[in-house]
């Protein structure tokens, strides 16, 4: 640790500001003398202890563990477990491990657990506890309890679990004291349940003569609901209540003085619970209602209208509350946050989320209690902020907010108590601890008026003492640990080592042992280092805390003490706490510019010059810290010195590969200098040397930070020249073409191109597809059709118009006739249609005859709807089956029979039993019979659809035989006889309107 603390100025500006100043830092204060008006080093340290001994607490003051900053460690309880474990002074000493423990001592390794962290391992206090509980040794267990709640003050569920341990053990002196140093304290509805059932054990209300035992248990019922009946988990509470006045004696709705009584209370409780959001309000709600309903109806329903308003706010918050607070875990055994980036920190973030969210509900008043009842307001608000900082006691910030808003609503002692609790808890914390002082002093005027400047410096700088005694500690805490860990490490490699080496010795391979040998160096070395860097990234962060607490305290004792003198032990003033703090030592550079900033700026005084140059020694590479000296140079004009602290900084930093890139803010401040107060050759030869140092930065940049302020660089301007071209909206939609009145500079043609070269394919289209909005593939141009096709340009109609559309054709050369035609626009429907028709060569099947069919659908006669409907009421036209045979129940319609032989009916009556045989034409029958005639196929399983189809409402058909022959729908001629049929002939299709007209 030594050798890394005096090689850390050669690391980083972080580095060197916590590792040059340690805590032996006596030879900084002996070589000091700032100016005339600050004390030499020799008397400085003659007055280091006699202010300090006023202001510091011996080391078992100094802990986590107490419930309030006053109270003290009994004398007869064991020492406190935070600073029970000694503070090893050097790395030598403390590298030898303690002595190990035998595996059955569990009472001994559990307290070993707790020594080392007694805040973080909470499940060592609890097994500790059990293991007493398990033994018998109450003794030890109640010892163990004691030393808990120093830690852990507000664990509910650990104080039930004391008070049962005594209530089990009929030790009622016990539990009274529990309840005594638990109650107030902690809101806990199990753990008030607890002294509630206590109380009712206590006084027997079934042989109660004198009616004492009911007087204190209705007492206690009103102690109890005064502290924890707004909880939404009293409902059960609430509901015994309730019922212990229902058992009292008298009679409801009797006449007399005790009936009337019973009546007042339980009408007096229920109108109280009616009106806290919890579980039972509904259940609660209609009790009340059959109880003043059994009473007297009209007086029941004027108290139910007074208080149905109170009520319906309370089941809406409740309902709120209910979805507000589902997934808070409302535990009294807090844990320590965990850092962010490891294991449980948004999970923990997510509690605390949640628990502002309850706090924020509470105070924006949904209950409507501000106004009328600003009381029981502040009673449900001051509640949830105590119910939130038992779950969350390690978070510091829960403590500051409820102690701000107790100091705004005119709760002044709870906001003090919250404060005071809030430090016990976090001693380490900052945050809390600058509230606590911040606090003090803006009541000095007030509490302490009376007091001179001697006694509010001390009232002041107490909680920065214990803040900042716990941060030493905390500093050394972290060194034994460092040790500890490094000594466990050489134990084990050793080890190992003794082990490797019998194995070799055994195998007899020097080469393999000289190789393992290194491998384990290697792995050793890596440990080790991994080991010092997460140390050293700890006491980095501690330093710069303290250091800033430091600097927050010196700041306070200005505006209580003024400048003072480091001499003088009642009032040292701000410069006696910067003596303190230079001694005491792990300080970094702020410390140092503040201190000189203070004296500068404040008091006008040369001292800040020279605080300056001392800290420019301690800390030779720190860049933030000569950047702030480079700035007080050039405020008090001397720019000599800033030349010269300038080049020696950089002339140490720029040699080093590492530290480069940290010398790059000095550069450009001293640029910056140059180029607003300095000559042009001095600018000229900077920016030289800078684009040498850092070549990768583009010179345009070091140009324009010349001439650039915060915020704005004129270089990078771009003005507007020309609005109508340089500030054009960007379309967001389709493209759509301009109208006549602003003719584009690019000639438009009049008609827009779309080229369909070939159809999408089937397996790029989505299913998601639709003739109004397609989906855009981005993929393929030919697919990615706008939404919204161009439309053309809209003349301009008069003179004007004539004389801009004369003017363009002469200048387009267009014809006459070509440019009176409107534009051609492809129909929406037509191109969804043509996009989604696969191309020629993916079709496998019957390819149709593009010319005949549009042939046919021309000449495809629709009639009207009256012709429809007369052709359906002169002829009812056969009842298809799905078969496309027909129905063997309804005749078929009259019609002339050019071919009697033949039935009209194409079902089972047909003449063509053999509906299977195989058709030959052998030329006596007509090539074309009657196309009305039965197909002897019809009925068949396997040919379904080969008879004609049923039409619909079309004319009757003419009485005489076709003149040409007309085949089948299926395009096969129909034959007389089913063994003519030939099927291997090719089917002829005719259009439509001859199958109409036959």
């Amino acid at each position: 640790m030594a050798q890394r603390a005096n090689n850390g100025s050669n690391e980083s500006n972080t580095s060197s500001d916590v590792d040059i100043p340690v805590e032996n830092s006596t030879p900084d204060v002996t070589e000091l003398e700032i100016a005339e008006k600050l004390p030499a080093a020799d008397d400085t340290d003659a007055n280091i202890p006699q202010t300090l001994s006023a202001a510091e607490v011996p080391q078992p003051a100094i802990q986590v563990t107490l419930p309030t900053p006053t109270s003290q460690p009994s004398s007869a309880q064991p020492a406190p477990v935070a600073n029970s474990n000694p503070i090893i002074p050097s790395t030598t000493q403390a590298a030898s491990l303690p002595k190990a423990r035998l595996p059955h001592d569990t009472t001994g390794i559990l307290e070993d657990r707790i020594k080392e962290d007694p805040r973080g391992d909470l499940d060592a206090w609890l097994a500790l506890i059990n293991e007493h509980r398990k033994r018998n040794k109450l003794d030890d267990a109640r010892a163990v309890y004691d030393r808990f709640f120093k830690v852990f003050p507000q664990a509910a569920e650990i104080w039930v679990q004391w008070a049962d341990m005594e209530l089990e053990n009929d030790n009622f002196a016990g539990a009274e004291h529990v309840f005594g140093a638990s109650l107030l304290s902690v809101l806990s509805v199990q753990l008030w349940t607890v002294y509630l059932n206590y109380i009712r054990r206590r006084n027997d209300l079934t042989n109660d003569v004198s009616g004492t035992a009911r007087t204190t248990v209705s007492q206690a019922y009103d102690f109890v609901l005064a502290n924890i009946g707004i909880d939404s988990q009293a409902g059960r509470i609430w509901q015994e209540y309730i019922q212990f006045i229902r058992s009292a004696p008298g009679q409801i709705g009797g006449s007399s003085w005790q009936d009337q009584q019973k009546m007042d209370q339980l009408r007096k409780a229920y109108q109280r619970a009616i009106m806290v959001p919890m579980s039972t309000l509904n259940g609660i709600w209609k009790e009340y209602d059959q109880f003043e309903m059994g009473l007297n109806k009209i007086t029941g329903r004027k108290f139910l209208q007074e208080k149905s308003p109170g009520y319906m706010s309370a089941r809406s918050a409740n309902t709120a509350l209910e979805n507000l607070t589902r997934g808070i875990i409302r535990t009294t055994l807090p844990r320590l946050p965990p850092a962010l980036g490891f294991d449980g920190d948004q999970e923990y973030l997510q509690q605390v989320e949640l628990w502002k969210k309850w706090i924020t509900w509470e105070q924006e008043d949904p209950l409507v209690l501000k106004e009328e009842e600003p009381q029981i307001y502040k009673q449900r608000v001051l509640y949830v902020f105590k119910q939130a900082v038992m779950a969350l006691r390690f978070w510091p910030e829960v403590w500051a907010d409820a102690a701000d808003w107790c100091f705004a609503n005119g709760l002044e002692q709870e906001g003090d108590s919250f404060l005071n609790d809030g430090m016990s808890a976090n001693p380490e914390s900052c945050l809390i601890t600058f509230k606590k002082a911040d606090r003090l002093e803006t009541t000095l005027s007030t509490n302490e008026a009376d007091k001179g400047p001697a006694e509010h410096g001390e009232i002041i700088r107490a909680p920065y003492d214990k803040l900042l005694d716990t941060l030493y500690d905390m500093i050394k805490q972290l060194k034994t640990r460092e040790a500890h860990d490094l000594a466990k490490l050489e134990e084990s490699a050793a080890l190992d080592a003794s082990i490797s080496a019998i194995i070799s010795k055994a195998e007899d391979d020097e080469e393999e042992k000289e190789a393992d040998i290194k491998a384990r160096e290697a792995a050793k070395a890596n440990q080790i280092k991994a080991i010092q860097q997460g140390y050293a990234m700890q006491a980095q962060l501690l330093s710069r805390t303290l250091s800033f607490a430091w600097i927050a305290l010196m700041r306070a004792m200005r505006r209580v003490q003024g400048k003072g003198q480091p001499k003088d032990p009642l009032v040292g003033g701000m410069r006696k706490i910067f003596a303190d703090a230079r001694q005491r030592g792990r300080l970094t550079s702020d410390v140092y510019v503040a201190a000189a900033l203070l004296e500068h700026h404040v008091y006008k005084e040369v001292a800040g010059t020279k605080i300056f140059e001392r800290g420019a020694k301690l800390f030779p590479e720190d860049v933030n810290f000569t950047l702030e000296y480079l700035k007080h140079l050039v405020s008090i004009g001397d720019i000599t010195n800033a030349r010269v602290t300038f080049e020696t900084v950089v002339s140490r930093l720029t040699p080093k590969p590492d530290m480069v890139s940290k010398a790059k803010p000095l550069y450009a401040f001293f640029h910056k200098y140059e180029s607003e107060y300095g000559e042009l050759s001095q600018i000229s030869k900077l920016e030289k040397r800078m684009a040498e140092v850092y070549p990768e930065d583009p010179r345009l940049a070091t140009f324009a930070a010349r001439y650039s302020a915060e915020g704005f660089d004129p270089t990078a301007v771009r003005l507007i020249v020309s609005p109508l071209k340089q500030m054009r909206p960007k379309s967001t939609g389709p493209t759509i073409m301009q109208s006549i009145e602003q003719p584009s500079s690019i000639q438009n043609s009049p008609r827009p191109h779309y080229v369909q070269e070939a159809s999408p394919r089937p397996q790029y289209l989505q299913a998601t597809n639709s003739p109004k909005r397609p989906f855009q593939i981005e993929d393929s141009d030919d697919l990615n059709r706008p939404r919204k096709l161009a439309r053309g340009e809209s003349p301009l109609k008069g003179a004007a118009g004539r004389r801009l559309d004369q003017q363009k054709r002469l200048q387009q050369g267009t014809p006459t006739w070509q440019s009176n035609a409107p534009p051609f626009v492809v129909p929406r429907d037509i191109t969804f249609l043509l996009s989604i028709i696969p191309r020629a060569d993916l079709y496998t099947s019957t390819k149709f005859s593009p010319e005949a069919l549009v042939r046919l659908l021309r000449e495809t006669i629709v009639p009207d709807f009256s012709t429809w409907k007369t052709a359906r009421d002169q002829s009812q036209p056969p009842v298809q089956r799905y078969d496309g045979t027909r129905s063997t129940h309804i005749p078929p319609p009259p019609r002339p029979n050019a071919y009697p032989q033949q039935q009209q009916s194409g079902g089972q009556n047909s003449q063509y039993g053999d509906q299977g045989s195989v058709w030959q034409n052998d030329g006596s029958q007509p090539p074309y019979p009657d196309p009305h005639a039965s197909y002897p196929g019809a009925a068949h399983q396997r040919d379904a659809f080969s008879r004609l189809p049923a039409v619909h409402g079309l004319p009757p058909r003419p009485a005489f035989p076709p003149p040409l022959p007309v085949p089948s729908r299926s395009g096969y001629p129909v034959v007389a006889d089913p063994g003519q049929e030939n099927r291997a002939t090719p089917p002829q299709l005719l259009p439509a309107h001859l199958w109409y007209y036959r």
